[in-house]
């Protein structure tokens, strides 16, 4: 009988202009997933998200094109994971059940 392999979970999250609230969108991530890769997508912002997630324990990374559409793809082809979940706005609060989640099984 073979062990099943571990699961790679990354969380998604793409930003502009979210220093306010970043941190706590993080936060409550690493809390409801704890063995999950949490990565920041800054979109270009003009305030300090990158700075505030990373500060938080949050993978940074930087889109200089913006738009949503840009930075989804970026993210998408970056990050290679079993379960991608991730969050289209990180104003409102999070949920992790409820987010946009993608299972690509082996």
């Amino acid at each position: 009988m073979s062990l099943p392999l571990p699961t790679q979970i990354a969380v998604l999250l793409p930003c502009y202009n979210e220093a306010a609230s970043i941190a706590k969108v993080v936060a409550a991530f690493k809390n409801a997933l704890p063995t999950a890769s949490i990565y920041v997508y800054d979109n270009n912002s003009t305030d300090n998200t990158a700075e505030e997630a990373l500060l938080a324990g949050a993978i940074v990374r930087r889109e200089p094109n913006r738009g949503k559409g840009n930075v989804v793809r970026r993210m998408f082809s970056d990050i290679e994971a079993d379960i991608h979940q991730s969050w289209a706005t990180v104003s409102p609060p999070v949920r992790a059940s409820c987010c946009n989640t993608a299972r690509y099984g082996k």
